[in-house]
Formats: C-alpha cells, structure tokens, sequence
C-alpha cells in the first residue's frame, strides 16, 4: 500500500513590531524590539512581502506548499522564525483567515489629522507648541514682545538668541521670562557673553557658540564669566574642517569642558568634509535603535522642527528661517501663526517623501531632512546607493 504524504498549506505573517522597508527589488525587516535586520533582494521574497502589507491582506497571506517549499521562500522564513520577526501556522489550525497588525505607518499625519477633525480650536493648535527661540538685537521691542509672550499657555522652551547686551530694556525680558518655570536657553557668541547671575536663576541656562578663527581675548573674558557662575554651559563648536575639529578638541581638553558639541557649518566649498563626517553610512544608520513610535512619526513630522517656532526682532516669525515667514508678532496673535503652518507651512512635515529617498527601504531609518539639505541642495545626504 503507497502512503501518500499530506501537504500543508500556511498562513504567513509579520510580527507587528517588525519594520518593513520594501522597493521593487530589494526589502529590509527590522526588529524594533532587539534591532536585529533581515534584507533580501529575492525576487519570490520581495513578492510575498508585497503581498502581505497590502491592506486588503490584512497582514496576513496564504502561503501553499509549493510556494514554502521554494529554497529562497524557505531560508527566509527560517531566518525569520529564528529572530523572532514572523511566524507561519498550518491552515488546518485556524478556522479562518487571521488577522494581524500591518507592521507599517497607516495613519494620517499631523496636518490630514487636523483637516479630517477640524481641530480648529486654540487649545489643539497651541499644544503642539514646545519651543521658541526670540531673535533679539537693537531694535527688539521688549514691551510689545512680553504681550505676545503673555498669549503662550503651557511651558515651551524658550531660546533667547543673540547680543542680548544690546537689546534695550534686555532686564525686563529677562524678568518677565525669569517668571516662568520653562527652561530658559541664553544662544550666543563667546563674544557677547553676559552675566545672569546673581539677577536670574529660575531654569537658565547657556548655550555659547564657538566660530573659527578663534578670538583668544574675548575667549579668554567669556570663560572667565561663565566660571563666575553656577548656571549650566553647553558649547556648540562651529567646525567646517578637520582642523576646525582639533581646535575644539583642543579647547575642550584644555578648559575641561564637559558639556558640547559639533556643529558643522557647510561653506559651498567643504563639501568633502561633510561626505566624511556628516553623510550617512548603512552602518550609521542602523545603529540607532528605533522603535515603531519612531518609524510612524518619521513619515508624519520632521522631528527636528515640529513644535518649534522663531520670532525675529522685526516681530516677523518662522517655523523654519529657510522657509517664508508665517506672519508677525504686532499684527496677529500666536494661534493664527501657528495654525498657518499647521495649514501651509512647509516646515513642521517636511519628511523624506521624494526622491531618491522614496526609491529607498531605509527611507525612514534616516532621520528627517535637517537644514544641511537646504544649504547643501540635496535631499538626501548619504552614501547608501
């Protein structure tokens, strides 16, 4: 008597805290639980993939026999079962098809969300409000940039930037913002340094820009201010070359700085210094853990500029300087600005949603656009082909 032997039919599916990044002709799984990364560029893996995230699927395909039994089928969905990243069952064991969690962003971002509910009111549009930084110089008008303050609720951040000396009435300002729990951030040159201390105390702070050449007196002057104070210090070093770089080595071993940064500075003629040290590898890319929260919120917001405002000593305000202005302090209130960019702006969602970051399954490993593409005149700045 000849055994006939049974054939099983699966149901395939993708754990939901698994990432797929999927073109045409190559695919990335990445585990947000341990980091752990599958890639294949297998046409029948590709297919399946394909077919699994679409939405009617449901996250869940049928796999027969025949196609599981198809070498590149069978490794990949071993490996997959060894990382824990996807799973098949016996369709004998499920009365019906299963469903599973689309492991991919499916939501609407930010801006569909307020135009589908009509968030319109005061408190939904301002609660997204987390920073703003007041450009301030001699022609700051401190009375009537209080009065707009005043219209803030919650507790932003709030970066004042520039020679805060010069700003007539800079006390008052510095009162009024003393008054607030909000962390308060003072943006200068080594070279306008003021002292806060012993008049300001609540939440501030510094943060000192450092430009090459180097002006070793003033240099000189704004440490020894800030050594007279208690208030936190972070430096930011504007590097445009490796030699930028040693000399801020140099200055923060030699003062004992303990909190900074890089800050590269593009020129239009140091294009070399950024494909070494700001494009990014595959290798950089991955090797900053990323959960689903993040994924879903890089294809909804840039990260870098959400919530962020800049309001100019002119009363002129920005989402983002490299962006037209959204209005003006002494002509409209906080809500109609900040709903402009929720309705037009091209700051807080400018995400990676062109080409060539749209041919690429590490679209949204990347982080967002930041301003160097602007400067630089790229959209993407990488090394991945």
């Amino acid at each position: 008597m000849i055994s006939m032997k049974t054939v099983i039919d699966y149901w395939f599916a993708i754990e939901p805290y698994v990432f797929v990044g999927i073109t045409s002709k190559f695919v990335l799984l990445y585990n947000t639980l341990d980091g752990v990364t599958i890639e294949s560029d297998k046409s029948g893996v590709i297919e399946l993939l394909q077919e699994t995230l679409q939405k009617e699927n449901c996250g869940v395909v049928l796999l027969t026999n025949e196609r599981y039994q198809q070498k590149e089928i069978k490794d990949f969905i071993r490996e997959l079962r060894c990382n824990y990243m996807g799973d098949i069952i016996d369709v004998t064991l499920s009365k019906g098809k299963p469903v599973q969690l689309l492991p991919f962003f499916n939501f609407p971002n930010e801006r569909e969300i307020y135009k589908k509910h009509n968030f319109s009111s005061l408190k939904n549009v301002l609660k997204n409000l987390s920073e703003i930084s007041i450009h301030v110089d001699i022609v700051t008008n401190v009375a009537a940039l209080t009065i707009f303050l005043q219209s803030i609720s919650g507790s932003p951040i709030f970066n004042v930037v520039g020679d805060i000396g010069k700003v007539p009435n800079c006390r008052e300002l510095l009162s009024y913002l003393d008054q607030h729990l909000s962390p308060k951030i003072i943006l200068c040159s080594y070279k306008d340094v003021i002292a806060l201390q012993p008049t300001f105390w609540n939440n501030f702070s510094y943060r000192i820009s450092v430009q090459f050449p180097l002006d070793k007196k003033l240099w000189d002057k704004s440490i020894q201010l800030l050594f007279n104070q208690t208030l936190p210090v972070e430096y930011v070093f504007e590097v445009s070359s490796e030699e930028n770089c040693l000399q801020a080595e140099q200055l923060v071993e030699q003062f004992g700085i303990e909190k900074y940064q890089l800050k590269p500075v593009y020129t239009g003629e140091n294009i070399g210094f950024f494909e070494e040290n700001v494009f990014l590898t595959r290798e950089d890319i991955l090797s900053t853990p990323m959960s689903i929260k993040d994924f879903f919120s890089r294809q909804a917001m840039n990260i870098y500029d959400f919530g962020k405002i800049n309001v100019m000593s002119n009363g002129d305000v920005y989402a983002n300087l490299n962006y037209p202005v959204l209005g003006n302090i002494y002509t409209e209130n906080i809500y109609e600005i900040v709903q402009r960019e929720v309705d037009t702006g091209k700051s807080w969602f400018r995400i990676r949603n062109q080409a060539p970051c749209t041919d690429c399954v590490y679209q949204w490993l990347c982080p967002p656009p930041s301003d160097y593409e602007i400067a630089i005149g790229r959209p993407n700045l990488c090394h991945v082909k």
